[in-house]
């Protein structure tokens, strides 16, 4: 029940609040919960608001994705090697 609170309150954030308002909540989200899947979605939803024209890979619509899923996967494996956090679990 918790993670649907969240989930609602992270997406109307999306839309409502700044970009980094809702880039805190995605980092809060992602070591509060296993397995939040939701970040890839809201950082690309993110994205496609607040993203610029430009030549920067960065701002690529194709790479960006690729971006975001590195991160979660990166961040997926310092989770599982933090001892403190695994006691947590």
């Amino acid at each position: 029940m918790k993670r649907v609170i969240f989930d609602i309150i992270l997406f109307i954030s999306v839309f409502i609040f700044p970009w980094w308002i809702s880039a805190l909540m995605l980092l809060v989200g992602i070591f509060i919960f296993n397995n939040f899947y939701e970040f890839i979605v809201a950082s690309v939803i993110n994205f496609s608001l607040y993203s610029t024209g430009d030549s920067r890979i960065i701002s690529s619509v194709v790479y960006f994705p690729l971006i975001i899923i590195t991160i979660y996967i990166t961040i997926q494996f310092i989770k599982s090697n933090i001892i403190l956090y695994k006691n947590n679990i």
